[in-house]
């Protein structure tokens, strides 16, 4: 009889648990190895209770692959018996060629989109207050990002080892050799590399020009007003499409900031130094940064008038960048290699899990790759 398909996944973020949970449920053998302590450390870029789930991209494969990814999400809470994804709608507003680009991938892909004016939107939502025109996403939502990954954990077998940093691949052809920093070497067929901001620099010296550095966005949770306030839950997630691309949703869920409105920018924030996966409490995190926090106080002030601007929490999260914000998703040898999700990954979870198991299988995987291999940015210099 065949021998069972063996993989080592490095690292139990959302990528590494959905690569895991996908190769398992294709009856390989897994085991994970995380170098913290704890799926969700402080690290982890998929820690939280709370991530938008959109379907509005500009570019029209990740329009498809949300999609694709918001079927998977209902297939997980019907076998978990969790509830994962709670629908909200959305407004999107601000640079008019984007919004132009979001329209037509939605209506490209047959979803809902719904343009309206800024005096159509307030009618909408009297609690929202917005500088011109936008658009309703209503198939849009609020993702409970640790009930996912505990559904993902719940409902795959997989064997999970803390404390087990990874140090060297040696690849030699026939299979992969694990070095781990405890001095254990781990034989195994393959290996799906999702390591975070360490996951490149495994491949090898130098690793691939595709990564960018590691940085620390300013994240606050805010509560209704005092006077006139309203209630956080009842309110849309929003987008505001601009130089900072300050965003905004609902915590749902029974997370520790659940009832609250969670306020954030995708721009980069300051770049994380001394990146240390293994690290309990990372002295990078207990600070604020005090000009992101002031933008996202001054945001809630413009835009959700009934939220008390002061937040009632704050906490910094780290985003694994690419040098483009594309995703990595590529095999080289024996090793499977899945970074860069530069802080909108995590709607797309166990897609990108079912696509790095592809790669792992050999199998052609079910979206083009050719946007996300490791290559693209010498194959972009050359044209």
């Amino acid at each position: 009889m065949p021998s069972v398909p063996r993989c080592v996944v490095i690292g139990a973020g959302l990528l590494g648990i959905s690569a895991a949970w996908s190769l398992a449920r294709r009856g390989w053998t897994v085991d994970v190895l995380e170098a913290s302590g704890a799926v969700g450390h402080p690290l982890a870029g998929s820690k939280g209770d709370a991530r938008i789930f959109r379907l509005g991209y500009p570019e029209p494969h990740y329009v498809a692959m949300a999609s694709a990814a918001g079927t998977l999400w209902r297939d997980l809470e019907a076998q978990s018996g969790r509830r994962l994804l709670h629908v909200t709608g959305q407004l999107s507003f601000g640079d008019a060629v984007t919004m132009e680009a979001l329209a037509g991938s939605l209506a490209d892909h047959q979803h809902a989109v719904e343009p309206m004016s800024r005096h159509e939107a307030e009618a909408r939502f009297p609690d929202v207050v917005l500088p011109g025109p936008a658009l309703f996403e209503p198939q849009s939502g609020v993702l409970a990002a640790d009930e996912c990954l505990r559904a993902l954990m719940e409902t795959a077998p997989l064997e999970l080892q803390a404390h087990s940093p990874v140090t060297l691949l040696d690849d030699d052809g026939e299979g992969v050799t694990v070095h781990c920093a405890d001095g254990r070497a781990i034989r195994t067929d393959v290996v799906v590399d999702c390591a975070g901001p360490e996951a490149l620099a495994l491949l090898g010296d130098p690793p691939p020009p595709v990564g960018a550095p590691p940085s620390l966005p300013q994240v606050a949770y805010f509560a209704a007003a005092r006077s006139g306030g309203v209630e956080p839950t009842r309110l849309p997630v929003f987008i505001e499409w601009d130089a900072t691309m300050v965003y905004g949703l609902p915590v749902l869920g029974s997370g520790r900031h659940a009832g609250t409105f969670k306020v954030s920018h995708h721009t980069p924030g300051p770049p994380l130094r001394d990146y240390d996966p293994a690290a309990e409490a990372p002295p990078a995190l207990d600070a604020d940064d005090p000009a992101h926090l002031r933008t996202l106080s001054d945001a809630v002030r413009r835009i959700l008038p009934g939220l008390d601007p002061e937040p009632v929490a704050t906490e910094r999260c780290v985003y694994d960048n690419s040098a483009d914000t594309d995703f990595v998703l590529d095999r080289v040898g024996n090793v499977v290699v899945g970074c860069g999700t530069s802080g909108h990954g995590f709607k797309f979870g166990p897609l990108l899990g079912e696509l790095l198991a592809d790669l792992a299988e050999g199998t052609t995987p079910t979206f083009d790759l050719r946007p996300f291999r490791l290559d693209r940015m010498n194959r972009s210099a050359a044209h």
